[in-house]
């Protein structure tokens, strides 16, 4: 625990404000002088050869997410990444929400921390606001979580922490984490609701063109029987993707396309009503 407490304050020591919330959808990442991959705009306890945060595809909404993982590089060493910046709040949140998935060891939790400030004065206390997620969530699930606020000055800039464990960390622990936000307004209770699609939408994949693999997403705003296929340009079947009776919800499934010759293919989705196909290009 002292490790990691050595490693938050060190962090917080060469945080730099910066003029808006940055990459809160976890879209951009960026390789550094010592080759660590980092989202933009986080600081993270990545260190070449030893990476416990990393980019996870697909994210809930858009093409990344952000991983957090404990790592054994002779002990339990949580992943941690870390957020402060200056944000002009309009008003006093009461809520933080984010997309998460989970793979909890057993006794094990993951953390997300949360701190406002209003210059220095503390508005909601990192203290009072340490979410614990001790529970495996298989699918993007939705989560909103109550802030205690202390005072009635507006903030002016916001501190996140996300950890896959702290102190007592076991290796395998993951936290998945994506569209990160501040909500006003509404129930200050905990609630947890998977996020569900209001329309069928079959999206284009990606990458495209593609080698050896590429991730097809579609939406489920119903449970429906779905039936995800490729052809060829002669409208000769090549995949089944899937085939199955699926519930609602955001899907992707990949295709693993080594067997197959470079060209142009189509996928073709029904789910239900609804039919749509779009084009991909495998370049071997």
């Amino acid at each position: 625990m002292k490790r990691i407490a050595l490693l938050l304050t060190a962090m917080l020591a060469c945080g730099t404000l910066q003029a808006q919330i940055p990459n809160a959808g976890f879209e951009l990442w960026v390789t550094d002088p010592d080759s660590n991959n980092n989202p933009v705009g986080w600081q993270t306890t990545n260190s070449l050869p030893l990476v416990n945060v990393e980019p996870y595809s697909p994210g809930c909404q858009g093409n990344y997410a952000m991983k957090v993982r404990t790592l054994n590089p002779g002990f339990p060493f949580p992943g941690v990444a870390f957020l402060q910046v200056a944000y002009n709040f309009s008003q006093i949140p009461t809520r933080f929400s984010a997309c998460l998935k989970s793979n909890i060891m057993p006794g094990d939790r993951a953390y997300i921390i949360v701190g406002l400030m209003s210059g220095d004065s503390v508005i909601a206390s990192q203290d009072s606001c340490t979410f614990k997620i001790d529970s495996t969530i298989s699918q993007f699930t939705y989560r909103e979580f109550p802030l205690t606020i202390q005072s009635n000055l507006i903030p002016d800039s916001l501190i996140i922490i996300v950890a896959s464990g702290l102190g007592s960390g076991q290796v395998g622990t993951e936290l998945v984490i994506d569209e990160v936000a501040f909500r006003v307004g509404g129930s200050t209770d905990v609630l947890q609701e998977e996020i569900f699609p209001r329309e069928f939408r079959l999206h284009q994949n990606y990458p495209n063109p593609f080698n050896p693999s590429t991730t097809i997403k579609y939406d489920l705003p119903k449970d429906s029987r779905v039936s995800l296929k490729v052809f060829n340009i002669l409208g000769q079947e090549v995949a089944t993707l899937v085939n199955e009776e699926q519930k609602v919800g955001y899907r992707s499934v990949e295709w693993k396309a080594m067997n197959a010759a470079s060209g142009v293919y189509f996928y073709r989705i029904q789910a239900g009503d609804f039919v749509a196909s779009k084009k991909l290009l495998f370049l071997k």
